[in-house]
């Protein structure tokens, strides 16, 4: 019979049960290599790698799949129409969820659904007025549906799902609703006019240069600055953060959250953050562009 291993060892043998029992541990071994690494093999200031499709999903206004690392998010657009006096302050809703979840919906996705929501209100990311119906006193409301298909998922993956979804989106004409060649709306009352199926126009973004939303963590020992930080090692071994949304450029920041928690975050922190930040976005600028390129033959 084998001798019992130290508990030590035992863990040092199996990383996988070293970074479920004792994550925190795990985490800093890597960190205190020389460079520093991370357990996914990445630098502290290096982003996953990203793959962006569109058009991706049937019956949609317009659709994306965006994989960042191990986290997959897909974002369908849908609409309705409703009377304009119904409509609220936005004329987008979102919803995240994980695909084959069960039971109610869990805190943590419905607040990054409201997130979602606030920062696409507060982003200004398209003019409401161009859905509106002419002639009637209706307009159209979109609805984007965020599936993650994995338990490693993050805000902002679901928000670049969102953006490349958004992108891509035609949408349909709306026309008397006798005519034959309509869609019923979405939801809502029976509407006076409804969808065509074949004549659309394009959404028209405010933005030549898309705001996306990128986050880091503070170590609250070294003030190490550890960029999209992924999965649960990394979630629970970082305290301090720093979440970002902006375009690439000279542009200004749509939005900076900062939590420091036992972490002390500077004014270089922050600075760092947001130049890495603003390359991060153009890195994802030139992927959804290079994308749309492929499939349409013209970007955004």
């Amino acid at each position: 019979m084998p001798e019992p291993q130290p508990f030590a060892e035992a863990l040092s043998s199996s990383p996988q049960l070293f970074a479920r029992l004792l994550p925190t541990v795990y985490f800093d071994k890597y960190l205190s290599l020389d460079p520093p690494i991370r357990p996914s093999l990445r630098s502290p200031t290096q982003f996953r790698p990203c793959s962006i499709n569109t058009s991706a999903l049937p019956n949609t206004f317009g659709s994306s799949v965006v994989r960042m690392g191990e986290c997959i998010a897909v974002c369908g657009i849908t609409g309705y129409i409703i009377d304009s006096t119904e409509a609220g302050p936005s004329a987008l809703y979102t919803n995240v969820d994980i695909v084959g979840r069960t039971g109610p919906p869990q805190s943590e996705l419905m607040s990054m659904s409201e997130w979602m929501y606030e920062t696409a209100l507060a982003t200004k990311l398209f003019d409401p007025v161009q859905l509106r119906i002419e002639d009637t006193a209706q307009t159209v409301v979109l609805q984007a549906q965020i599936q993650l298909l994995s338990q490693m998922y993050s805000g902002d993956v679901a928000w670049a799902a969102l953006l490349a979804a958004l992108a891509v989106t035609r949408i349909p004409k709306a026309i008397p609703a006798d005519d034959e060649e309509t869609l019923t709306a979405y939801f809502g009352t029976e509407p006076v006019v409804r969808f065509s199926k074949t004549e659309t126009t394009k959404l028209e973004l405010n933005y030549e240069k898309l705001p996306w939303c990128v986050n880091f963590g503070v170590m609250d020992d070294t003030g190490l600055v550890l960029a999209d930080l992924e999965g649960r090692v990394e979630e629970v071994s970082v305290e301090g953060r720093i979440t970002i949304v902006t375009s690439a450029g000279n542009s200004s920041i749509q939005n900076l959250s900062i939590f420091a928690g036992k972490s002390i975050i500077s004014k270089e922190h922050i600075r760092q953050c947001i130049s890495f930040a603003k390359h991060r976005a153009a890195e994802l600028d030139s992927i959804l562009n290079s994308q749309i390129y492929q499939s349409n033959g013209n970007g955004l």
